[in-house]
């Protein structure tokens, strides 16, 4: 049966259209598999796929060189090669930094005539992908004219010269009037200087520093010679002011009737009181101290030293035999009387010891104790007489018992203590200086020195401020050439250079030219 001339027509238009249409597809994935990018730029941080080359991404695309060495958090610039469908093209990566820096600020509290702090103090918690090129003030240097609250810009650079500005809060405090001190008495002193109290009754106020630093200088006082004698306190606060108070000190040398019925020579109030053999008066007193054990013995030791010895503080000239000498026979002295006794018959009795000095002075007086080896450990032990608030004797003491204000000491110097060592070297207190340019941050303090002068020194103290940001003198990092093969290399001028991987058989990316803007230099 035929076909008749309807149904002829209907076939070849349905043809035509067939053929059309697959034509149509043909051209359309053409187009879709024609549209990659050549030049692409992504923010740092931005995960790196085959999204980013096409608009519409075919389904059988892939990266043909390896891209798994590329750091999508370090600026770089790489060329890389694609395939898609049954064509492969060259394409090039930039990664750039667009992205300007956080951070927070940090209250500043600071006296008009400080130091302004550095605006790497300002701020805290400071982060950026590329790193940080410089943070300086948005004005300049800081310049205040009077106290009161204000907003410090603050600006921070990244290396491709992205700014964040943060807005610091800043109090400036005016103070010009000096602390107040108050309960100043004259004082007396009989016997031993450490018993003296400078800051009984005593107190200090400030119209805006809470805790004003007190100190006391009694360097005109001679504690080895009766007489009245000026004390000056210092009181200095947290802007430099120094208020100031006098007083006298009475010392009274007092001499027993024992030692008028029994002198020998006389007594000048030194360490030196004849000439005589100490090893010989030693070794006879010792011969009723031996027991039966080393720690019975030393025991004994300091017992009688204390016992039979009374505190009178002397002047001149520190030689251990002399003080020992003046010991034995006078059964009077210091501190180092006490301690020179005590180790000549230590050291008769064969028991291992050594001195030990306080640190910081108390009173511009230092102290001589000794470290006593028993039971195969070291411990405190001092005989000196003369404490109203301890009247015995200190033995076979650990750190943690002997822990009082006259035996303060540097344990970094000795042997590890029995009962756990500790270090106890005190804080001094600060020394105020009548020209002085107070610091935000804390001054190293000073070393006491030898004689009666003021009591432990150090510079003024103020508020705690935060660690300054390190930042690089010059924030361009050198280029590096691309490796030979294998591996996409990135050139960054001015940029971190990402770390290569090597892949065998695979494209060599080639360096490009065109890279961020170089980053500002660092401000001085």
């Amino acid at each position: 049966m035929g076909m008749n001339a309807k149904m002829k027509k209907k076939i070849l238009i349905f043809a035509v259209c067939a053929v059309l249409g697959c034509s149509l597809g043909v051209f359309i994935a053409c187009n879709v598999l024609g549209t990659i990018k050549k030049d692409v730029t992504i923010e740092a941080g931005t995960p790196l796929t085959l999204d980013v080359f096409f608009d519409i991404k075919p389904a059988d695309c892939e990266f043909l060189t390896d891209v798994s060495g590329i750091d999508t958090n370090k600026v770089a610039v790489y060329q890389l090669k694609i395939r898609y469908g049954s064509k492969q093209d060259d394409v090039v990566l930039r990664i750039e930094d667009h992205t300007a820096p956080v951070a927070e600020a940090v209250p500043m509290t600071v006296y008009m005539n400080w130091k302004m702090p550095e605006p790497e103090e300002c701020v805290t918690n400071v982060y950026d992908l590329s790193g940080i090129a410089k943070i300086e003030y948005q004005d300049g240097s800081l310049k205040f004219t009077a106290g009161g609250e204000f907003q410090v810009p603050v600006v921070i650079t990244d290396m491709y010269g992205n700014q964040a500005v943060i807005n610091v809060p800043f109090t400036i405090v005016n103070d010009t009037t000096p602390p107040v001190i108050s309960g100043v008495h004259e004082l007396e002193l009989e016997g031993n200087p450490d018993s003296i109290e400078f800051f009984e009754g005593v107190t200090v106020t400030d119209d805006y520093d809470p805790a004003p630093v007190i100190t006391v200088d009694d360097s005109e006082a001679d504690y080895a010679k009766a007489g009245t004698y000026k004390i000056t306190y210092r009181a200095i606060d947290k802007a430099g002011n120094i208020g100031t108070a006098e007083t006298t000190i009475t010392v009274k040398i007092a001499v027993p009737e024992a030692e008028k019925k029994n002198k020998v020579g006389g007594d000048n109030g030194t360490y030196h009181v004849g000439d005589g053999d100490p090893y010989a008066l030693a070794r006879k007193v010792m011969s009723g101290l031996y027991r039966s054990n080393d720690v019975e013995t030393a025991r004994a030791i300091f017992n009688w030293v204390h016992d039979n010895f009374y505190f009178r503080l002397l002047s001149g000239k520190r030689v251990y035999e002399h003080a020992a000498y003046r010991g034995f026979t006078k059964k009077s002295g210091d501190c180092y009387v006490y301690w020179a006794c005590c180790k000549m018959l230590l050291d008769l009795a064969g028991i291992e010891n050594m001195r030990v000095e306080r640190y910081p002075k108390r009173n511009g007086q230092i102290h001589y104790w000794l470290l006593v080896k028993l039971n195969g450990e070291w411990y405190h032990c001092d005989a000196t007489e003369g404490y109203k608030d301890h009247p015995g004797v200190w033995f076979m003491c650990t750190d943690a018992q002997i822990n009082d204000k006259y035996h303060k000491f540097n344990g970094k110097l000795y042997p590890a203590r029995a009962g756990g060592s500790k270090d106890f070297l005190a804080s001094p207190t600060p020394t105020p200086a009548e020209e002085i340019t107070p610091s935000p941050t804390p001054t190293t303090p000073t070393e006491p020195t030898d004689g009666p002068t003021d009591g432990p020194t150090a510079g003024p103290t103020s508020t705690n401020t935060p660690t300054p940001v390190t930042v690089p003198d010059n924030p361009t990092p050198t280029p590096t050439e691309a490796p030979a093969k294998d591996t996409p290399t990135p050139t960054p001028e001015d940029t971190p250079k990402p770390t290569p991987v090597t892949v065998p058989d695979t494209p060599t990316p080639v360096p490009q030219t065109n890279t961020p803007t170089t980053a500002p230099e660092t401000g001085e």
